[in-house]
């Protein structure tokens, strides 16, 4: 009996041995080898990676300048059920945030599970709150939506909710191609399963050129949004339009309107200035339609430049409807085709589209896309389609002549011009630069629209336009340059009430130089004061846009007379080195304006990003002027600008 309890103790002491040897090994295995599937395992335990916060790409103009960036900041959240000092809490929010304990107290209301306490704070007052360690309050990372060129083409770029979300413009239209999916920020768990605090050795890198490039070039859009800014103090104006595109590839150099809304501050503006009118807004083109006709008419062989029609002195009878010309005094007889374009006479377009038939005239208007959408990579666009054979009687079709009673979107009339600028063809608009190295090269995204011949012709009566005595558009001359282009003043149409003698869109479509076309550019004034037409108004803004764009891109005809041009710098050396400034702290949320003078817009925009929240930017190279100016006292609610220069 004695003999089989020794065997039972020895077996029993043999397992207890065995056990520990199998832990002690167990924990060396643990301790000095690295197993991948472990540590996966504990991070999932200790490190919540936040799906909800992924980071958005930026958006950079042709030349990788920045339009849109993401920012860190980071948001402050109570889960009030656990905390259990509540007003002592209050006050600890209080004196980092600012406002009353008691608003703060109110907040924390303990029937709720969840609260916001702030969004999007700054890294350093979140670190202030991290260290009260606080009962309840958490933090979590965000990445703040920044615009550092602030109004610069902003219902094209768009902009985002407070989420990260797109809403508008090109962060909507391209928000999950924007949204990289690899960068996460994490946030670390403590003993219990809550959220501690940030670590940011554990969110992964990212490179800006990952970015989405745009075909816009800030220089020239910062022109449009000047030369428009001046339009609008000259002219009035409920809306004010430009556009300059690449006409050989299509590509949108500058595209802008106003009123203008601050992409970072949307919910300042009417939610309407966000709409962006380019592909959304409908209306009658008026005289810019009258070329696309007679276009038409050479291209069939029915007429030619110097083909005599009447124009019945200003007075066509249709019917029992008579159609006049714009102004009284324009009382033509026989003129011809070249011409009628030149003085834009209502009468001659009437009778040309008249020649031409409802059949022709259908197939000319769906020929130059004007009858369905650009399909542009912007979100939103409208278009018309043509209307019903029952409608397309002899006096409509006179109108549709002259642009009455037809509807386009500005874009569509704008591109309707490309085959004059580009040889025949007309090419889908574009606003991404991927589309065009997509594009290259494939005859598919070409659609021939006229014969060369027929092209050289229009080209000629275009700039006849501008060049003929009393012509319509002679304010678009530039000297030394040949310009080809149109004028239009549209009556406005009120649903119930007919055309409105008192409202008009005014407008310019041009491209120069005529012989080799580098740009082609569209301008609209959305009932000016007076003088209402194109000619007076529209025509002044393109010369501008266009004389300032051609020396921006260098692409100023050799033989032009540049004596009228601005002087481009002969230069852009970098300036020598200098020590990178830093901010310094004045108290709690205030800092020291520093001096960002010589600095270029990527290092300027890295100190003062997570400290104020708008930033205005205009020109381009290095700091130059800067406001406030260098030691001044700024806060996050501070708007800061800053102009840049090449020879800074």
């Amino acid at each position: 009996m004695n003999q089989w309890i020794k065997i039972r103790l020895g077996f029993v002491y043999i397992c207890f041995v065995g056990f520990f040897i199998l832990i002690g090994l167990r924990l060396f295995q643990l301790q000095l080898w690295k197993d991948s599937g472990l540590e996966k395992l504990a991070q999932r335990q200790y490190l919540k990676v936040n799906k909800k916060i992924q980071y958005r790409q930026p958006i950079l103009d042709r030349n990788g300048e920045e339009l849109a960036v993401s920012m860190p900041s980071v948001s402050v959240f109570a889960h009030p059920k656990m905390i259990r000092a509540r007003r002592k809490t209050a006050i600890s929010l209080a004196k980092v945030l600012g406002g009353s304990p008691k608003k703060w107290l109110q907040r924390l209301d303990k029937t709720k599970n969840f609260v916001w306490i702030h969004r999007q704070l700054t890294e350093e007052l979140a670190s202030k709150l991290t260290a009260l360690k606080l009962e309840g309050i958490f933090v979590e990372p965000e990445n703040h939506r920044f615009y550092p060129n602030s109004t610069l083409a902003a219902q094209t770029i768009g902009f985002t909710d407070i989420d990260g979300n797109g809403i508008a413009g090109l962060e909507f239209s391209l928000d999950k191609q924007l949204i990289d999916a690899r960068n996460r920020m994490a946030i670390l768990r403590d003993g219990k399963g809550n959220l501690s605090y940030l670590e940011k050795k554990y969110g992964e890198s990212f490179d800006t050129k990952d970015g989405v490039r745009v075909t816009i070039d800030r220089r020239v859009q910062h022109v449009v949004d000047e030369e428009l800014e001046q339009a609008e103090q000259q002219y009035g104006g409920k809306n004010i339009m430009a556009v300059v595109i690449d006409p050989r590839t299509a590509e949108i150099i500058a595209i802008g309107q106003r009123p203008l809304i601050d992409p970072n501050q949307p919910n300042q503006f009417p939610i309407s200035h966000s709409t962006n009118l380019w592909t959304s807004h409908l209306y009658e083109p008026g005289s810019t339609l009258k070329p696309i006709f007679v276009a038409e008419a050479i291209e069939l062989g029915l007429l030619n430049p110097e083909t005599k029609i009447d124009c019945e002195m200003g007075q066509l009878r249709i019917g029992n409807m008579t159609i006049h010309e714009a102004e009284d005094n324009h009382r033509f007889g026989h003129i011809s085709v070249s011409e009628i374009i030149q003085h834009s006479s209502n009468s001659g377009a009437a009778k040309i589209a008249l020649m031409l038939g409802p059949k022709r005239m259908k197939s000319a208007i769906q020929k130059f896309n004007l009858a369905k959408k650009t399909e542009i990579s912007l979100p939103g666009e409208a278009y018309s389609s043509l209307k019903g054979d029952e409608v397309w009687k002899s006096f409509y079709q006179a109108t549709v002549g002259f642009g009455q009673g037809i509807s386009v979107t500005p874009l569509q009339m704008v591109m309707s011009y490309l085959p004059f600028a580009n040889d025949g063809y007309w090419i889908r608009p574009k606003i991404l630069l991927n589309e065009i190295e997509i594009s290259a090269g494939n005859d598919s995204n070409k659609n021939r629209v006229l014969n060369l011949s027929t092209v050289k012709a229009m080209r000629k009566i275009l700039v006849s336009v501008t060049e003929a005595q009393k012509a319509t558009g002679i304010k678009a001359r530039i000297e030394g340059i040949h310009v080809a282009g149109k004028t239009g003043t549209a009556q406005k149409y009120e649903m119930g009430k007919g055309y409105d003698s008192k409202k008009y869109l005014s407008s310019f479509i041009g491209f120069l130089p005529a012989e080799r076309p580098e740009l082609l550019i569209g301008v609209m004034i959305d009932e000016p004061r007076a003088p209402y037409y194109g000619g007076l108004n529209a025509a002044p803004v393109f010369k501008r846009i266009a004389e300032r764009s051609l020396q921006i891109l260098d692409r100023v005809p050799k033989t032009a007379v540049v004596k009228n041009f601005v002087e481009a710098p002969k230069s852009k050396e970098l300036p020598p080195l200098i020590p990178m400034p830093e901010i310094r702290v004045a108290s709690d949320g205030i800092w020291y304006m520093p001096n960002l003078k010589g600095l270029s817009m990527r290092e300027a925009l890295r100190i003062l990003g997570e400290h104020v929240s708008s930033v205005k930017m205009a020109g381009e190279g290095f700091v130059d002027r800067q406001s406030p100016e260098s030691g001044a006292i700024i806060s996050p609610k501070t708007d800061v600008s800053l102009h840049f220069s090449p020879n800074s």
